[in-house]
């Protein structure tokens, strides 16, 4: 099985070398929502990059090749949102939470990210936080 990585994880992996070439060799999972975070990510200017809007989809058309997207249907969405008040998701966690389905989904080994607080209570997975 392979590990599953949040945006945050992949938004670094495009600027890191060593992770890019992680991304390459592990194939990880991700949504392709994703790509959308990514590229508000990399052309918003709040990571101290800010990409122009071409460059930054022919960076994530780079990386999508080295990825496996698993999607959420919208049972599996409606049904993450019924127990998002026992999990303590509310306002914009959703978002990581729906990672955290995501990868459980797909079965994956672990969740890659840059922020281990953001997932925990949210899965069984185990948590890699990148430095």
């Amino acid at each position: 099985m392979k590990p599953y990585w949040d945006t945050s994880a992949l938004v670094e992996a495009t600027i890191d070398p060593v992770l890019r070439s992680r991304v390459r060799s592990e194939q990880p999972y991700t949504r392709t929502h994703s790509l959308a975070e990514a590229f508000s990510a990399l052309t918003g200017g709040n990571l101290g990059i800010r990409l122009e809007a071409d460059d930054a989809t022919a960076t994530l058309e780079n990386l999508a090749e080295d990825l496996d997207f698993v999607e959420l249907d919208k049972t599996d969405v409606l049904t993450a949102l019924k127990t998002a008040r026992r999990k303590g998701v509310r306002g914009g966690r959703v978002h990581d939470y729906l990672h955290a389905v995501a990868a459980e989904k797909q079965k994956a080994t672990q969740l890659v990210t840059l922020d281990r607080n953001d997932f925990v209570e949210l899965t069984t997975l185990t948590i890699e936080q990148l430095p």
